[in-house]
């Protein structure tokens, strides 16, 4: 099979929504639009690493246990502020949170990793009253 085609599926979020794309090739990604002043849960996935694209707008992502890099150092964690053309890297096992500063769209791309196991999604907080899970510690490896 050379050429492949098939539609994207929308979810409406509380907090805006996701156009999730995906492939049988191990591609798979997400166009996330994001409500000003509002922010995702604060989450992470055991195997999924995550690229994402400021397609417009300005973002503000907070990761609890990033100590090394950041815009912004502070005593709970670090946070990195992405405008229109920015790229961030978010690896596997890693909580973090996005909060739109403005109306914003992200591209979220994923490669190698298809059919997530269910359990690979873990919240820890969330601002909506959706189920979060019940951690130990934000420490990867839990």
């Amino acid at each position: 099979m050379s050429v492949w085609k098939t539609k994207a599926h929308k979810k409406l979020k509380p907090w805006g929504g996701e156009t999730q794309f995906g492939s049988p090739f191990g591609m798979s990604g997400k166009i996330i639009s994001l409500q000003a002043n509002k922010r995702t849960s604060l989450k992470y996935y055991k195997t999924k690493n995550q690229l994402m694209y400021c397609l417009s707008g300005r973002v503000s992502i907070f990761a609890p246990n990033e100590r090394e890099f950041g815009d912004i150092h502070a005593d709970e964690g670090n946070y990195f502020e992405l405008v229109e053309g920015d790229i961030i890297l978010i690896q596997a096992a890693n909580p973090y949170r996005i909060r739109a500063l403005e109306n914003s769209k992200l591209v979220e791309v994923i490669v190698g990793h298809q059919g997530y196991p269910e359990k690979d999604f873990i919240m820890l907080e969330d601002d909506f009253g959706r189920n979060i899970e019940k951690v130990e510690s934000f420490e990867p490896n839990n």
